[in-house]
Formats: structure tokens, sequence, C-alpha cells
């Protein structure tokens, strides 16, 4: 029984579809196919059931899964702990980030760590809260940067800051000049927003529907530098976090602070409660909460402040 099939059997039980499966893991489809059969093969049982009406485990396959996770933790937990025999002097730190932190934060955050401990190599993937939970559970990230609270039990949060949510417009929009505005004033006002499949959409929705407004969403996109492109060129506006133009330098747009509610969540660095926090992840903690302080100076910060 080798690594390989393994992980090739998680892409499976993940995707299930053995095309998905073979692009996560960078093989062909044949390839994936006859490591699955080799291994059913050594194990005595089926383990994907091939049905025609679509691909799934069986309760062998499902069983094999769980001690794979287990194993493949465990040797993830291992490759971090004889890295730390190093120091900081190599080793790689693997994050996952919600897209809207990772645009106005992690380019200043990555960039000062990378300044102080050069030979540790920063892996960032932009994720949805649900992938970074998942992947702290599969041992295939180290640390996350996402909404909280959180789903998984074996998750462990250290609480950073409030995020808050604010109308950005062209400096020309007859909102632009207002120091605060209500959400119910923005009912049937036209927007350009993320799709619902992300937190920002949905915590704004929340709030427009407790207030009462209906605003008229008319372009839907998945990044936030595009979004900022089109309210620059057209003039529409668009809701985003409070601090989305810290890293965007345009002279044009401005953010107007919502009220009644205020939409506003909170962020938090995430881990696995039994993963080994080897120094570059506690290093890469102690400077988040630095820019943190820095970001946030009235910020209430959480009694346990202090990763293990």
């Amino acid at each position: 029984m080798e690594l390989r099939q393994l992980r090739y059997l998680l892409a499976v039980a993940q995707e299930l579809n053995f095309t998905r499966a073979a692009e996560k893991v960078f093989v062909s489809q044949s390839a994936l196919s006859q490591q699955i059969q080799a291994l059913e093969q050594e194990v005595g049982t089926v383990l994907v059931d091939r049905a025609k009406r679509g691909v799934r485990l069986t309760a062998a396959g499902e069983l094999l899964c769980h001690h794979a996770e287990r194993a493949l933790f465990e040797l993830a937990q291992a490759e971090t702990a004889i890295q730390e025999l190093e120091g900081l002097e190599r080793g790689d730190l693997r994050l996952g980030v919600v897209q809207t932190v990772n645009d106005y934060l992690l380019p200043s955050l990555a960039a000062a760590f990378t300044a102080c401990h050069p030979h540790i190599r920063l892996s960032i993937d932009e994720l949805s809260p649900d992938a970074i939970e998942a992947g702290l559970e599969r041992g295939e990230l180290q640390i996350g940067l996402s909404f909280i609270p959180v789903t998984s039990a074996v998750i462990d949060v250290l609480p950073l800051f409030e995020e808050s949510l604010a109308l950005i417009v062209r400096d020309d929009h007859p909102l632009a000049r207002q120091s605060a505005i209500r959400v119910a004033t923005l009912d049937q006002l036209p927007l350009v927003m993320l799709s619902n499949t992300f937190c920002t959409r949905r915590l704004w929705e929340e709030s427009a529907r407790l207030s009462g407004a209906a605003p008229r969403i008319v372009i839907e996109m998945n990044t936030v530098s595009s979004i900022l492109a089109v309210v620059e060129k057209t003039g529409l506006a668009t809701i985003m976090p409070k601090r989305t133009l810290a890293n965007h330098r345009s002279e044009c747009l401005v953010s107007v602070e919502l009220c009644d509610p205020v939409p506003s969540r909170q962020v938090g660095l995430l881990w696995h409660r039994a993963s080994y926090l080897c120094r570059a992840s506690r290093a890469f903690i102690t400077l988040m909460q630095k820019f943190v302080g820095d970001l946030c100076p009235d910020a209430e910060r959480h009694p346990n402040s202090t990763a293990r």
C-alpha cells in the first residue's frame, strides 16, 4: 500500500469524479484509475463503486479513507516536526486565507514574514471558509485566516479583529460625501457584488434584509480587484470590507461607513487542535498579532491571545 494510492483514493472521495480527482492530484485519469485498482487488489475488496449513476465509495472505501486521513495527517505532522530541528532555517508554512482578508492584509503581512524568515517557503491559498477548515482537518494547511465561529470541533481559534463592510463608490457618486449611511438608504441601489458563494455577499444580504432594503445586483464577479475596477470605470457601487482600499491605489474610490445595522464579522486565526504548531506557525501568529495591533489599535483583544 503506497502513500500516493491513499492520496488518490482521498481525492476520489472528495471529488466523487475520476476526472476531477485526477486533476486534483496532477495525474492522468488512467493512471489514477490504475492505482485505485491496484489498491483494491492489495486490500482484496472493492473500494470505489463505479456505477453508471455516479462514483461513490463502498463501505470498505469509506473505512480506508478514514484511516488514510489520519495516517497522512500524522505524516504531515512528522514532516513539520523534523523541519523544526533546524528552527526557522528551512521549511514550509502553508496558509489558507479567505479572499477579502487576503486582498487587504496578506500582501504586507507576507512581505514582512518573508523579510524576517527568508528561508521559510510561505504558501498561501485563497479558499472559502469551509475549504480552509477541511484543509486544516486533513493536514494540508497549517494555519487558516478566516471568519469565526468555525463549524469543525477539531479547530482551535484565536480571534483577531472585527471586519466591517462599507459602501465603496467613486468620488463623484451621489453618496460619496456621506460620513455614514443607513443600510435602508441603499434600497434599489445598483451594485457590483461578489457572488453569493462568498461570505461577504451573504453577510451584506442579511444586513439588507434586516433593514428592509433590497439593493439591485447588476453585476456579479468573483474577485475583489475586478469589482473595484468596474466601480472605477462605471461609477456603480459595491459593498466590501472597509479596509479593502488599503492596498488599492486608486485616487477616485472612497469608502462610506454603513450603519443600522453595521454589517460585520469576526476574523480569526485557525489551526488543527492536534497539529504540531511549529516555530514558523508561531512566528506567523506573533507577526499577525502585531499587524492586528497596528491595524486595529482599539480592537478588543481575546483574553487568550497567545497561541500554544
